[in-house]
């Protein structure tokens, strides 16, 4: 009974918040100087600080649809001497940006002296799409803050709009870091704050900072300009990184929320995308690159393969969003072995995160090993006193463990687990039964790649990041099996063998008409499954008037056809003729390409990209290709003479004969 009480007061408490949503009036504008809502035929409404007080505010007619004509409304909040605005949206419903632009959105005004805007007033932030697009929370500089209301008046698209909390918050409680309102922390240790950046800032610029170790600082924090607000427009900041000799440096983004360049298939390739962090594996922006972020991601770890490490992040002159934070770490060792997967004396063994036990049975095999790229590039590992029987109720990992834009490449040469739920050639389900089972890691958490039984060989599987796990599990035992056996090697290339290696991104292949005219080209790990999370550039240079055709012999890219968008899933291949924004014209390819449904790609000119991008929840065997540079389609050729100087001699004769017969015509 109380239950259903406190329900009618929580929905009558939100039936009070409805009806006081604000439709505002035009006579209530603000002005001193400035016309720019006469010039914007803006409605405003004003929000009066009565010494600490709060409210909420809400679009016209929120939660219902705001209306389509929405010109101009102005928000506008005044606080007391020594008070400052928090605004926190609590929902956010407009319309999606378009190319890049948004059709209606919410401007926000941060730093203004007084509480108007004019012509000359800069917003700092423009807010549009929905909820997990954007920003909550906001401080004003001062007393005041704006927001400006605007909706394109297209019809289209049923939005209800925004609802938000407003404060005046005393300014002595809130500090200003780097420019960034933020506030105070009484928990935090001496004082320091917490987004406060652990390196040395270069004086003179705006975020070029230099981390260094000693023998006193190993690790440390840093972020994007202003994080946790929005990042300032047209930014560029540079972070440098130097180890000790010995050591290596260990990168892990927890969050990034970045604003991705939209696409009319709803996103593209980060090399496209006007914000992005680029992760340089050296002393600056020549090396190679080992990670390339856009959009939003969460638990990214790197490691460098030598002393230096170079960060780059830049972003456009709209649309900022939240930004990046991350830690880092020198490190003079890569993930020695886990103490939670080492056996113990006492009780044999211990728990893994996946709820398994892991077994040390005899120094006879290798069972629960850590395999690091700095100490062996390629090997093999197998089960349990292979190629023998392995023993019953054994459960056995391998860590693999690589740097830089190293990828672990699994290929299993020998296939034979007891299996007693049929044809073990062919198996079905493997629950309950000997298994092998391939982790990665995504958002840092471990993501099964496939579990595999019987006697059917898996397939060649790659790593999406530097890390990769093999877990063998026996329930039962039998003589007659003899257990599993494999390859594997840490990669650079991802498994691509053909053109030649591009530093500037982390997959990026170039292919030259100077070159080869002609050959092939495939997706990372061909013929095996392509690895998850990743994305590949293949770039073609011709002469001349030379064009590239591109064909698919071998095509089963996981997706929906024919958009290949990213609401169903799918990962794709796409093409352009530029070189570094997408090409509209030109269609994405995914799913299966049957022999009926096959055609070739050409390229307009002697420059063609082609792209393949893959998401985090499928995957599949990918693609084989076959290009060639084509010369430009000849022309029509005139007849020529057995001399082949090319002259038409019965037009010649023709023309001659006409000349002198009207020279006679006019001398008679």
């Amino acid at each position: 009974m109380r239950n259903w009480l406190d329900g009618v007061l929580v929905y009558m408490m939100y039936l009070v918040s409805l009806g006081n949503t604000i439709n505002p009036a035009r006579d209530s504008c603000l002005n001193y100087e400035s016309t720019y809502h006469l010039d914007r035929a803006c409605e405003c409404v004003i929000y009066q600080s009565y010494g600490g007080s709060s409210g909420r505010f809400t679009s016209p007619n929120f939660p219902q649809v705001y209306p389509r004509k929405t010109t101009c409304i102005l928000y506008t909040f005044i606080g007391d001497v020594g008070e400052i605005v928090e605004l926190t949206f609590l929902q956010f419903d407009l319309k999606l940006p378009s190319h890049n632009r948004c059709g209606d959105f919410v401007r926000v005004f941060q730093n203004l002296d007084r509480p108007e805007v004019n012509e000359y007033s800069k917003h700092d932030v423009e807010l549009c799409g929905n909820i997990s697009m954007i920003d909550k929370n906001f401080y004003s500089k001062s007393r005041s803050l704006v927001l400006e209301f605007h909706a394109d008046g297209l019809p289209g698209g049923n939005y209800s709009g925004f609802q938000g909390l407003f404060h005046f918050r005393d300014k002595p409680s809130f500090r200003e870091t780097d420019g960034v309102i933020r506030p105070r922390r009484v928990d935090v240790v001496n004082s320091r704050d917490e987004y406060t950046i652990s390196g040395t800032r270069v004086p003179g610029t705006q975020c070029t900072y230099y981390f260094t170790s000693n023998n006193y600082n190993k690790t440390g924090r840093f972020f994007s300009p202003k994080y946790p607000q929005p990042y300032p427009a047209s930014a560029t900041c540079q972070y440098h990184f130097e180890a000790l000799p010995g050591e290596r440096v260990q990168l892990f983004f927890q969050n990034i929320q970045l604003h991705h360049q939209d696409t009319s298939y709803g996103w593209g390739s980060c090399r496209d995308s006007p914000d992005a962090v680029v992760v340089y594996d050296g002393r600056d922006n020549k090396s190679n690159v080992i990670g390339q972020y856009c959009d939003i991601h969460n638990q990214v770890e790197l490691v460098s393969s030598g002393r230096y490490l170079f960060i780059e992040f830049y972003s456009d002159d709209r649309h900022a969003k939240k930004g990046f934070s991350a830690t880092y770490k020198f490190i003079s060792y890569l993930h020695p072995p886990d103490k939670n997967y080492h056996q113990d004396p006492q009780n044999g063994s211990r728990g893994t995160p996946w709820g398994s036990k892991i077994t040390t049975l005899s120094p006879e095999f290798h069972c629960n090993e850590n395999y690091n790229s700095a100490k062996r590039k390629n090997g093999t590992i197998s089960s349990p006193f292979y190629p023998r029987s392995y023993p019953s109720d054994v459960t056995c990992r391998y860590t693999f463990q690589g740097v830089g834009r190293e990828r672990v490449q699994i290929r299993f040469t020998h296939m034979d687990l007891y299996y007693p739920g049929g044809d073990a050639t062919n198996p079905g389900d493997c629950e309950g039964t000997d298994s092998i089972s391939v982790h990665v890691i995504i958002s840092g958490k471990p993501a099964n790649l496939g579990t595999y039984c019987g006697k059917k060989l898996p397939p060649m599987l790659m790593s999406n990041e530097p890390k990769l796990i093999v877990e063998f599990r026996s329930v039962q035992s039998s003589t007659y099996v003899t257990g599993f056996q494999a390859d594997y090697s840490f990669v650079t290339n991802f498994g691509i063998n053909e053109g030649k290696q591009d530093n500037r991104g982390v997959c990026m292949f170039n292919f030259f008409s100077t070159k080869q005219s002609q050959g092939t080209f495939s997706s990372p790990n061909y013929p095996g499954l392509y690895p998850r999370n990743t994305e590949c550039h293949y770039l073609f240079y011709g002469r001349g008037k030379e064009r590239v055709h591109i064909t698919f012999p071998k095509f089963q890219v996981d997706g929906i056809s024919p958009k290949c968008e990213e609401g169903t899933e799918s990962d794709y291949v796409s093409f352009s003729n530029f070189a570094e924004t997408e090409d509209r014209k030109m269609h994405r390819l995914c799913g299966v390409i049957t022999e009926e449904k096959r055609r070739h790609i050409e390229s307009d000119g002697p420059f063609f990209r082609v792209i393949f991008k893959s998401n985090d929840v499928y995957d599949a065997e990918g693609f084989q290709a076959f290009f060639k540079f084509r010369g430009a389609k000849p022309r029509s050729t005139r007849p020529t003479t057995s001399n082949g100087t090319g002259t038409n001699y019965p037009f010649v004769l023709l023309l001659f004969t006409a000349i002198f017969t009207h020279i006679l015509m006019t001398s008679t």
